[in-house]
């Protein structure tokens, strides 16, 4: 869960110069605590970055004090024990210890030195992704692995159309065993059959339904609760950290601006529509009352039309906002939306031009059979130019386009395709203008919060967001990469 923070939490960070500890907990499989690590933990570095679904990383050397160091199922290295670990500042007012949780990690990797001097084991750990992506497994099984295989151990699975897509993530949460989680409602189908073979891993899986529709993300937070949600714009969340406060804890600034790999305008060309046997087409409709009417054979009545059919036709004439739609005069027509459930807005069907749609039945209503979803042409597409006044690469400062334009398959409707685009614009111009800090470390900082800084370079004081930090406990201080927030992004005031 997002940390809380509160005026002591500040006011530990008011203290300057920081007295800190370490604190790891050896924890079985089921997270109960076996043991702890601390005080002998002699080296470590943690990092959290926003872009990876391994969101948490940690590395540790640590002194060898007896054979329950060694690699064995009774031992405290084993591949079923998890670590806790926590970062502690202690109050100068109280003389107590504060500790904030930085996250649950698996063992991955395991080395040990000896000398003379001591004997040293250096591990690497992940977070409890690692145990869903192929690193430490989370590998669906295959058919005829025992007589009485269970059920999800099939030569493939597949994912059906017109599933919803939050029941479909929470199965396989469920299906994986994990316990603890917070799955945020994206309110859409899967829009086509999704098939994954034998050695998929969950997190191929999670991808993949990802992956259907534009910036979603899925991780493990601190407390190892499987999160899945929107990517936050973060114009709706406080700023946790103000410049005054903020300022006092900086120790070096490197503004970083590179001019490669920025793009301010972004095609995304999706999926690839073809009719199937169910499917219709008509080369021919007619646009009257704000209803377009088209005629397919066999069809008598709404009911005969299954459930997440594609339709294509040629529009005749370029619509008016808000447009309906009937097969055979059927009654009553019904809305065209967009693929993010809008309605369509005057001149979005062009005339002369052909255009595929897909027909989702409502059953939880008695007076609308259902809607007409707007797919696209017969391969989905999306452009968008950032023309954003606020932001130093975009067309309207530069004067000229620097374009990229990319493949995304998994895309099925052109609404998608221009939110991928707009996103993937957003990534290449807004957060390509960055700043390091180095600061005191300021332990319950996320990736994905909204702070306030004024650069020494420019003195403009600014809210930024946090991409990624890293620490060592050892040294004190932590790294941290800003990129600028500015609301005049459409992607940031288009996704209120």
């Amino acid at each position: 869960m997002k940390y809380q923070v509160t005026q002591s939490d500040l006011s530990l960070l008011k203290q300057g110069a920081q007295e800190i500890f370490l604190k790891a907990e050896l924890l079985n499989s089921s997270y109960k605590i076996l043991d702890s690590l601390e005080g002998q933990i002699i080296s470590d570095n943690y990092s959290q970055d926003n872009e990876s679904i391994q969101r948490r990383s940690y590395s540790f050397d640590l002194i060898i004090l007896n054979s329950s160091f060694t690699i064995g199922k009774d031992k405290k290295i084993w591949m079923d024990k998890r670590i806790r670990v926590y970062y502690g500042i202690k109050s100068l007012r109280t003389n107590e210890i504060k500790w904030y949780l930085f996250g649950v990690f698996c063992y991955v990797s395991m080395k040990y030195t000896f000398s003379l001097q001591e004997k040293r084991l250096s591990v690497t750990c992940a977070d409890l992704m690692a145990q869903y992506d192929g690193t430490l497994n989370g590998r669906l099984g295959g058919y005829g692995t025992s007589n009485n295989p269970p059920a999800f151990a099939t030569q493939s699975l597949t994912i059906p159309a017109g599933e919803d897509i939050r029941s479909s993530v929470l199965a396989i949460v469920k299906e994986a065993g994990i316990e603890n989680y917070i799955i945020e409602d994206i309110k859409k189908p899967v829009p086509y059959d999704l098939t994954f073979e034998t050695g998929s891993t969950y997190a191929d899986i999670w991808t993949k339904i990802r992956d259907l529709y534009d910036s979603w993300e899925f991780y493990f937070d601190a407390d190892g609760i499987f999160i899945w949600r929107k990517i936050p714009t973060c114009i709706d969340e406080p700023v946790v950290l103000n410049n005054s406060l903020l300022d006092s804890l900086i120790i070096s600034e490197d503004a970083d601006m590179k001019f490669d790999e920025i793009y301010n305008v972004t095609e995304v060309w999706g999926k690839v529509l073809e009719l199937e046997n169910k499917d219709r087409y008509a080369d021919t409709s007619t646009f009257k009352n704000q209803v377009y009417d088209v005629h397919y054979d066999s069809w008598n009545s709404w009911q005969d039309v299954d459930n997440l059919t594609q339709l294509a036709f040629k529009v005749t004439e370029e619509n008016s906002d808000a447009p309906r739609f009937t097969i055979n005069g059927f009654s009553p027509a019904i809305p065209i939306y967009d693929g993010d459930g809008k309605p369509l807005k005057a001149g979005a069907l062009k005339k002369n031009t052909v255009y595929v749609f897909r027909y989702r039945r409502f059953t939880e209503s008695d007076t609308t059979p259902g809607a007409l979803y707007l797919l696209g042409q017969f391969q989905c597409y999306g452009k968008y130019v950032e023309t954003s006044i606020e932001c130093p690469f975009s067309v309207t400062n530069l004067g000229y386009e620097i374009p990229q334009s990319l493949d995304y398959s998994t895309l099925s409707d052109d609404a998608a395709c221009y939110n991928q685009a707009q996103y993937l614009t957003y990534q290449s111009t807004a957060m390509k203008d960055t700043i390091q800090l180095t600061s005191l470390v300021i332990p319950w900082l996320e990736v994905n919060t909204k702070i306030e800084y004024t650069p020494k370079y420019n003195h403009v004081t600014s809210q930024y967001i946090v991409k990624n930090i890293s620490w060592s406990s050892g040294d004190g201080t932590m790294n941290i990469t800003l990129y600028r927030f500015l609301e005049s992004f459409s992607y940031v005031y288009n996704n209120i």
